[in-house]
């Protein structure tokens, strides 16, 4: 049985951690905080403030990695500061996931 955990006033639903033989990547389990495949994280990214945000969405920018990457980067940054309250930091993401979804919807016509 699920129970709730009561964080900052802010009802979340509890982690649902990997089992022992459970592959990587599984859909059977949720972790906001962990990076399953830290190889191609982007680092120092954050939410505290605004402007912390901000520097975030330009070094997700300026990342090599692909555009799915940048834009499932930024999709975590939102939901995590969300999670928390900061609802300024997760509108600068959400500026940027709406940036990348009109690129894509220019990549898709072509």
């Amino acid at each position: 049985m699920a129970t709730i955990v009561v964080v900052k006033d802010v009802t979340v639903a509890p982690r649902i951690p990997r089992k022992k033989g459970q592959p990587a990547g599984s859909k059977k389990h949720s972790d906001l905080y962990t990076d399953e495949n830290p190889k191609g994280t982007i680092k120092k990214l954050g939410f505290k403030t605004v402007a912390t945000a901000q520097a975030s969405v330009r070094k997700i920018k300026a990342s090599s990695r692909s555009h799915a990457h940048k834009t499932q980067a930024a999709i975590a940054m939102e939901q995590r500061a969300r999670v928390m309250g900061k609802a300024g930091a997760a509108a600068v993401y959400r500026r940027f996931i709406n940036a990348q979804k009109k690129i894509t919807a220019k990549r898709r016509k072509k």
